[in-house]
């Protein structure tokens, strides 16, 4: 399991922390394939996932990080799982360039990963999100990302109410402008019609959010 990659713009490095996540969206590459490109992003379970040090050597086996521009975190699994290393991370990815960005790729669940409101720590790690909106609906958001309630604190919970998922997603759509400088929502476009696709940049743009990308 690699733990940093490249691909595309080699000012641009991602960092792979973990394989958990809370969906288990029919369209995700990770079911189709082991690598990305030339990286390795499927490991082993929670077992294999990098510690700041391991962390620290796969960035540093890329050479050249002063390049690097902007530090992503996206693999194969939800990041925010790894909220210890993003934040632990922070300062550390931040000495390499008095310019770099910290940007985080994810489902928008953390809050309810961690059963709390942990947004303010991400504020401090990170400085852009892409936020996975993914559906217009909550229906067609539990149709597409298909939420393993296991995967949750108190998995009974919410599965009981699975538009706790949903909700949560818009809830940190719907504060993130506040706490990060750069704020976008997408969309799998092949997974959508093109109604649909313009009832979710409604639905990004009435919670405050501008930027909206179909992937």
């Amino acid at each position: 399991m690699d733990y940093a990659y490249r691909y595309g713009d080699r000012r641009r490095l991602y960092l792979n922390a973990t394989n958990r996540c809370a969906n288990r969206c029919e369209f995700c590459i990770r079911y189709r394939a082991n690598e990305f490109g030339a990286a390795s992003l499927w490991g082993d379970g929670e077992g294999e996932e990098p510690d700041l040090e391991k962390l620290q050597d796969a960035v540093s086996r890329h050479g050249a990080t002063a390049e690097v521009r902007e530090f992503v975190w996206c693999g194969y699994g939800e990041p925010t799982f790894r909220l210890d290393l993003i934040t632990e991370a922070a300062p550390w990815l931040r000495s390499f360039r008095d310019d770099v960005a910290i940007r985080l790729n994810t489902n928008g669940q953390a809050c309810l990963i961690h059963r709390r409101d942990v947004m303010p720590e991400l504020a401090a790690a990170v400085d852009a999100v892409s936020v996975s909106l993914n559906a217009p609906t909550a229906a067609r958001y539990l149709e597409l990302c298909r939420p393993d309630f296991s995967a949750f604190p108190r998995p009974q919970e919410v599965e009981a109410r699975p538009g706790l998922v949903w909700d949560a997603v818009l809830d940190f759509l719907r504060r993130a402008p506040g706490h990060f400088k750069q704020v976008q929502a997408s969309v799998v476009g092949f997974s959508l019609t093109a109604a649909e696709v313009e009832q979710s940049r409604s639905l990004a743009h009435s919670l405050g959010v501008e930027r909206f990308r179909v992937r």
